[in-house]
This record gives structure tokens, sequence and C-alpha cells, in this order.
């Protein structure tokens, strides 16, 4: 069995496992959720797929995300972190490439659902790795490298899909899965920070989680996360490009601003935290994205457009400063069992609001209820995430 060891130089470990992360992130989550969003329309639009079938395939993607969140612990007991990791990827890769060949509705789920599974074995592991070799005072910097893998994807996605697409869908998937490769490489590199224990040392399971109301509420504040990204994730593109009767390129272009909010959320949020402290960054985060999520479908205005984009992008930055606030109230070794749990309670209950979106969707035709659902999720999320504090911050207060 594999697990981690510190190489030569141990002070930079928790960078090289920081990019890792990242790389890793780019391709699971960067590429292998939020490259399908720009495609939506267009895939409608061709024939190729009908909304309903579209709706469906982005939400079998928060299914196989409770999957892989299932078996993430019997792969780290059998393979170690960074094996399952270099795993992950390569099964990524696979289904990237595999979206290529043009067999319809049922075979887009079969890999969609796949890359979220790879995703909710990634969420768990890049983080509590990271987040295990950084030093304290490199806790956001850490969590920022791991996250910015998810902005430059979806930055990447925006910026090259509607220009791919001129040329043909199958280009477009080509050039999805190339991009996914390049990260794939960087991300092995970054594991290859971690060698072989000896035969004799086995990793340890996870402890034993003890529900306190700290452990309530940050497994909450992710329900409610999860849940309320939902509409952008599925649908911003779709709202912008056929609800709002605009070109791809217009969707490509906003696509692209979410990127950029989500490459520089990772930084603001992080910087925000540093400065107040993770409970007040969080609590601020989630009432921005919650403004951000209702804005567009209030008032569609190009500067309110703008704004969702980019403020709702910056969600990665959101999960980072929540996995820096899992690590402070659970301390090291206790925050990969209760962010696992997280994963899996939140991804059932997400898989399942996915599945009523789409349905919600389907009878309404109207994008108006949809966010302002996700909305509404964010804003309880503000509250709960204010009243999160661990014994030490009571009584400092």
């Amino acid at each position: 069995m594999s697990s981690l060891s510190q190489p030569t130089n141990p002070d930079r470990l928790w960078l090289r496992l920081s990019v890792a992360g990242g790389a890793t992130l780019l391709v699971g989550m960067g590429l292998g959720r939020f490259s399908y969003s720009p495609l939506i329309p267009h895939l409608i639009e061709i024939g190729h797929l009908t909304a309903w079938q579209a709706g469906v395939i982005g939400a079998s993607n928060f299914f196989g995300y409770l999957f892989g969140a299932l078996i993430a612990p019997t792969m780290r007991l059998l393979w170690g972190e960074a094996n399952t990791m270099r795993l992950c990827l390569l099964i990524g890769l696979l289904s990237l490439f595999a979206c290529v060949l043009p067999w319809g509705f049922l075979w887009l789920v079969l890999w969609r659902s796949l890359l979220g599974a790879i995703v909710g074995v990634m969420m768990i592991y890049c983080l509590a790795v990271a987040t295990r070799f950084a030093p304290p005072n490199k806790l956001g910097a850490a969590t920022g490298i791991v996250y910015t893998g998810v902005g430059i994807g979806i930055l990447l996605s925006g910026s090259l899909i509607p220009w791919l697409l001129g040329y043909s869908l199958a280009i477009t998937w080509f050039g999805i899965g190339t991009i996914g490769l390049v990260s794939s490489l960087v991300a092995m590199w970054g594991w290859r920070g971690l060698t072989s224990l000896p035969n004799t040392q086995k990793i340890k399971p996870h402890p034993t989680i003890i529900w306190t109301y700290p452990v309530f509420g940050l497994i909450a504040t992710r329900v409610l996360f999860s849940i309320g990204l939902i509409p952008h994730t599925i649908y911003w593109i779709d709202y912008l490009v056929r609800g709002l009767d605009n070109k791809i390129e217009f969707g490509g272009l906003h696509w692209a601003l979410f990127g950029l909010g989500a490459i520089g959320g990772t930084y603001l949020w992080g910087r925000i935290a540093d400065k107040i402290g993770f409970q007040a960054g969080l609590a601020i985060a989630f009432g921005a994205i919650a403004t951000g999520i209702a804005l567009p479908v209030i008032n569609s205005v190009s500067w309110a457009l703008i704004i969702s984009s980019l403020v709702v992008g910056t969600q990665p930055g959101l999960t980072a400063i929540m996995s820096g606030r899992f690590h402070q109230l659970m301390g090291p070794d206790s925050m990969a069992p209760v962010w696992r749990m997280s994963a899996l309670i939140s991804t059932i209950i997400q898989a399942a609001a996915a599945y009523g979106y789409v349905t919600l969707f389907e009878l309404t035709n109207n994008y108006v209820p949809i966010f302002l659902a996700g909305s509404g999720a964010f804003l309880i999320g503000t509250i709960i995430a204010l009243t999160l504090r661990n014994n030490q911050e009571k009584n400092n207060n």
C-alpha cells in the first residue's frame, strides 16, 4: 500500500501537493462537470439532445458524484491516496475522450456519470491531502491553489468551446479531452511527491465522527451550497442563450467570465477570510453568491448578467474557505471523514434536487423559480455559517 511521506524538500511539499490537487480538480471538476454547461444550448439546437435529456445528463453528473464519495474510503485503503488520484485521472481522461463518439443520450449519461464519480473521490482527498501538509499560515493558499484548477477549467471551457464548435462537436469534445490530458500530466508530476511507506505500515481508517453541532452545521452548509449551485451549473448558459435569445458566443463569453470569477474568487475569498476570519468570510461569500444567483432573473440587463457570472463564478473560492473552516473546526485528522460525510449527504440531496430542477423546468419552462430556489439555499447557508464556532472560539469571545 502507498500513503503519504515527505520527499527531500518537505518545506515545499504542501505546494507541490496543492498544485497536484488543482490540476486534478481541473480535469474532474473544471472539465468533467463545468465544460458541459456551455455545450447544452448547442446540443439542443442541433437536435443531438432534447432539453430534458440535456438536463438529465447534467443531473447524472451529480448522481455519479454520490457513487464516488461512497467508494472513496475503499479506494484509499486499497491503493493509498496518491494512487487513487492517479486512477481517477486515467478514468477521467477516458471519459472525456469517450464523449467524442456520437452515440447519443445514454452514452453521454454513462460517461458524464463516471466523471461525476471521480470528482466525488477527488474532492475528498485533494483537499484533505493539501490541508494536511500545509503550514497553518499557508492553509488559505493551499486550498486556494487546489480550487484554482476548477476556475482554470471553467475559463478554458468558456473561451475555447464556442470557437471549437465552429468546426464540429466532435472536435470540441476532443479539445476538452486534450486540455484534460495536459492537466493530467501536471497532476501526475505533483502526486509523485508522495512516496510509498514500508509494507508493514498500513493506512489507518478514518476516525469516528462525533456528531456535534459544528459537524451538523458544516454538513448543512455544504448541502445548501450544493443544491444552490445547480441552477448556474446546468441552466446558466442555456438561460443566456435560449432564454434571453443570444448567440452561443455570448454564452461562451459569460462562461469565461464565470471562470475568471472562479480563479479570482479563490484569492478574493481567501484574502477576506485571512483578514476577518473564516467564520465571517464564509458567511459573506454565501451572501454574495445568493445575490448573484437571483439578480439576473430579477433584472436581466447586461450589468446584472456580468455581475452574476463573475460573482457566482467565485464559488470555488467559497468551497476553499469552507474546506478551511472544516479544517479549523474538525482538526487535521477528523477533517477527511467529516468532509466525506458532507459529500455523501450533500450529493444524495444534490442528485435529487438536480432531477427536481430538471422536472420543474420541464413542467414550467421558466427559469425564474429555479434561480430563486438556488439563491434561497445560499441565504440559509449564510445564516448557518454565522453560527458555527468551536469551544475555543466561544471561549475567546
